[in-house]
């Protein structure tokens, strides 16, 4: 990570990093970072746990009793909450409504043949289930459980996830998590409870960049490592850990209304040292409930089961098709480029399409080319007329 070598160039790019991530908007200077209650801490470790044990431990219902009693409380406008320190890594907390129903939810969110990713496109380039306990069917499950609920149902696994390159210092990083979902009925409605845990350290950051505005979903990824930041391109950086927790809660089957609240804990940083605050987190978690709350209350996005029928047929679309289309993508988004000046010079030399192309294995030509398309669906100007889908 070069501190030995490179002593006083760590010293200095750890300050420069200190300033940048320090930098906070008037919202986030006067708000105040505010302790859970104490009754939300051992619900929180419990949750965190339950990754790690077997199925068929019966769920302590007082423990979710605590969640939903926290999400559906009156809180300071001005509160930031966050976790103690007990958890070693710095958290945040942030809630919003969803105007839907949980069915809704799951049926988009929790099929084998929709990607995930397109419900948190502002932080998701890529998000894949690597193992499923009881195998792929437990998704089909799991949804049928939700139409009529009676009893609680657990799904886990694994998911390799991708992040989306950051605003600021344009890194993006991989890595691992185990997985657990939860679904139990709760007083009149029913509640979901999405929990998961990084395995290790991300792999190193590499560099990317946003392209427009971050509610374009448009992104670039190389495979340079470092940030993209005069004086720090040589830094290597890494997720060394990351946890969540969120609420998903439909009071009343009758209201399409679900309460949400998430909870995340991230440390990251290079030569060990973590450089992520709260503040910061609490901003990713703000990009992720937007993107989440437009597109599942556009009027646009169809009914899960034609998005599943949609995607269930491509899936095994040919490499060299995936490709070629591709390819025509980049060349749609470098004349994006060529004709904005604010772009040229954010990308600078960094665009080289074949290069890009070269370098983007199967899974990512798949993303790419499969979220431009649901861009198209939902109206919000794709950059290619034509897919393969």
């Amino acid at each position: 990570m070069n501190r030995i070598a490179f002593p006083g160039r760590t010293f200095l790019a750890i300050i420069a990093a200190g300033l940048l991530f320090l930098t906070a908007t008037r919202t986030e200077a006067s708000s105040t970072n505010t302790d859970f209650p104490d009754d939300m801490l051992p619900a929180l470790h419990y949750f965190l746990d339950l990754v790690k044990i077997e199925n068929g431990s019966a769920l302590d219902a007082q423990k979710i009793s605590s969640l939903i009693g926290f999400l559906l409380s009156s809180k300071p406008a001005d509160a930031r909450y966050r976790a103690d320190d007990s958890f070693g890594a710095p958290s945040a907390y942030h809630e919003f409504s969803v105007n839907t129903n949980l069915q809704h939810i799951i049926g988009y969110t929790m099929d084998a043949d929709i990607p995930s990713f397109f419900f948190w496109p502002s932080s998701l380039r890529l998000a894949q289930w690597t193992r499923v306990e009881g195998g792929d069917r437990q998704f089909a499950r799991l949804s049928a459980a939700s139409a009529d609920l009676k009893e609680p149902f657990i799904l886990k696994g694994t998911e390799h996830i991708t992040i989306t390159p950051d605003q600021h210092t344009g890194a993006y990083y991989s890595y691992d998590v185990d997985k657990v979902v939860i679904l139990c009925p709760y007083k009149k409605g029913k509640v979901m409870i999405s929990i998961y845990r990084q395995q290790k350290p991300s792999a190193v950051g590499r560099k990317g960049v946003v392209l427009g505005t971050d509610d374009e979903w448009n992104y670039l990824y190389t495979r340079d490592k470092g940030l993209n930041l005069s004086g720090l391109g040589w830094v290597n950086t890494y997720m060394y850990d990351s946890f969540n927790i969120t609420v998903y809660y439909e009071a009343d089957p009758s209201v399409p209304s679900v309460s949400c609240g998430t909870i995340s804990w991230v440390k990251a940083g290079w030569a060990g040292i973590n450089m992520v605050q709260p503040k910061h987190i609490h901003r990713g978690l703000v990009r992720v409930a937007t993107a989440f709350k437009t597109i599942l209350e556009s009027p646009r996005l169809p009914e899960p089961a034609r998005l599943a029928e949609t995607f269930a047929k491509c899936r095994n679309l040919p490499t060299p098709t995936l490709r070629e289309y591709a390819k025509d993508y980049l060349a749609g988004l470098e004349q994006r480029i060529a004709s904005s000046d604010t772009l040229r010079k954010k990308v600078g030399g960094a665009f080289d399409s074949q290069a890009l192309l070269s370098q983007m294995n199967r899974d990512e030509l798949y993303a790419v080319l499969a979220l431009d398309y649901f861009k198209k669906i939902l109206g919000r100007n794709p950059v290619m007329d034509s897919h393969p889908f």
